[in-house]
């Protein structure tokens, strides 16, 4: 029988492997995300048409990174925003334009809840409420939603403060033709606001096309053909719908479809409704007529496909909340060591329980499958 020593190292072996493996695939995490890595380091930039243009030289990421398979989540918002909103002492920028909670999500204010601050629920009557898109979020909101993450969603106020953005450059408000918002995500973030070219890459760019050369596709499920916007079987459409807009149900319709209902409708990498839904908010900035603005990418519930080209992106002011801006958000992966020391642990904890009761296996694949 071999000694436990030699079991142990067989065994980190097998989970080490496993953890690397891993980290290539979109796995849902502890922060509550469902995360798509984005590889192919040091792809080149966008090729394709640019008819007037807007990307030259774009999309060309020398790093792997992770984006969120799905914009923000009425779900993922609702814990955001009680958090930030249900406590005794206001944050600091409470009753700012910028601020406040989303104009169009599948949540409301809790009847039940007496304080302090306000607290919301999901719709009851809605089942699809936590999975409804989240618009009407300004730029600055969804910087603090990464500061929020980058702290472990800590319910202090530093923890909205700073982390991935510093809070305090946010000025001047709506009205200005400039802001001093802090340009960039810092250095150490493990959440942030996507950038054109993080952006573009993983909406746009198939690594795996022309026999592995990589090419760069027009539109946002790997083709060169604008998407058919029409309502998805579980809403009653026929199956040729792609996308969602405001005419693919009446009464505004469009906003009960949640994330994930076309799920046939995928980039080259895995990420859903990149057309439709909300435009998504971009750290990069793009400066139009002497005015200096963040950049949006994607169409949103009302436009149509025009806005899904791979050479289109738009812009506004960092403090303005529309019903169709929202987020998807980005992620750095996590350090391999780390999933490794983590699994090691179960390892030597498995060891020692095989030694005692002869269920170690057991007890690591559960920990693998969790």
């Amino acid at each position: 029988m071999d000694s436990w020593k030699s079991v142990l190292v067989r065994l980190l072996g097998a989970l080490a492997t496993i953890a690397l493996a891993g980290v290539a695939h979109a796995q849902p995490g502890q922060d509550g995300f469902d995360w798509v890595t984005i590889g192919a380091a040091g792809n080149r930039a966008y090729d394709g048409p640019d008819p007037f243009n807007l990307v030259p030289n774009r999309g060309a990421v020398n790093y792997e990174y992770r984006m969120a398979r799905t914009e923000l989540t009425t779900a993922q918002a609702l814990e955001f925003f009680n958090a930030a909103m249900a406590r005794p002492d206001p944050l600091p920028f409470a009753g700012r334009a910028w601020w406040g909670a989303p104009i169009i999500w599948g949540a409301s204010v809790d009847p039940t809840y007496s304080g302090p601050g306000t607290r919301y629920r999901l719709n009851p009557s809605d089942p699809n409420a936590g999975m409804r898109a989240v618009g009407g979020l300004s730029w600055r909101q969804a910087a603090i939603i990464c500061n929020w993450l980058q702290n472990d969603k800590a319910t202090t106020q530093a923890a909205f403060m700073n982390g991935a953005y510093d809070v305090l450059t946010f000025t001047p408000d709506v009205g200005s033709p400039t802001f001093n918002d802090q340009l960039v995500h810092n250095p150490n973030s493990r959440y942030w606001i996507p950038t054109l070219d993080e952006w573009m890459k993983a909406v746009h760019y198939d690594p795996s096309a022309d026999g592995g050369l990589g090419r760069w596709w027009e539109q946002p499920n790997g083709t060169d053909t604008p998407l058919v916007y029409g309502p998805p079987p579980s809403f009653g459409g026929d199956g040729t719908g792609m996308a969602n807009s405001e005419f693919t149900l009446p009464g505004q319709g469009h906003y009960r479809i949640p994330l994930g209902s076309y799920p046939n409708v995928q980039t080259p990498w895995g990420l859903l409704d990149a057309a439709g839904g909300t435009t998504e908010w971009l750290e990069s900035t793009r400066q139009v007529d002497n005015v200096l603005s963040r950049g949006l990418d994607g169409s949103f519930w009302t436009t149509n496909s025009g806005a899904d080209f791979s050479y289109s992106w738009g812009q506004s002011a960092p403090s303005l909340r529309l019903t169709y801006t929202g987020f998807r958000i980005a992620s750095s992966i996590p350090s391999p060591s780390s999933v490794v020391v983590m699994l090691a642990g179960c390892g030597v904890l498995s060891v020692r329980k095989r030694k005692e009761s002869g269920h170690a296996e057991e007890s690591c694949r559960s920990f693998v499958r969790a």
